[in-house]
């Protein structure tokens, strides 16, 4: 999806700093995953020994290698 919008030039260029990009669209691309797997992460924590999914830990590697 192509769009226009306005970004800190800072923080587009701290972002390829600390993903290792040369370009500005894998960096913020590369951002906004690990943003969304970051609170992903924090809901499933909140929620952590309350629901039992049927997963054991073989099957959780396996899903985290395939994102």
């Amino acid at each position: 999806m192509r769009m226009s919008i306005t970004i800190d030039e800072s923080l587009v260029k701290e972002a390829m700093r600390v993903f290792g990009t040369s370009v500005k669209r894998e960096a913020i691309e590369k951002a906004l995953r690990e943003a969304i797997r970051s609170v992903r992460r924090r809901k499933a924590l909140e929620h952590c020994g309350s629901i039992d999914l049927g997963f054991d830990q073989q099957d959780l590697e396996n899903l985290r290698k395939q994102t």
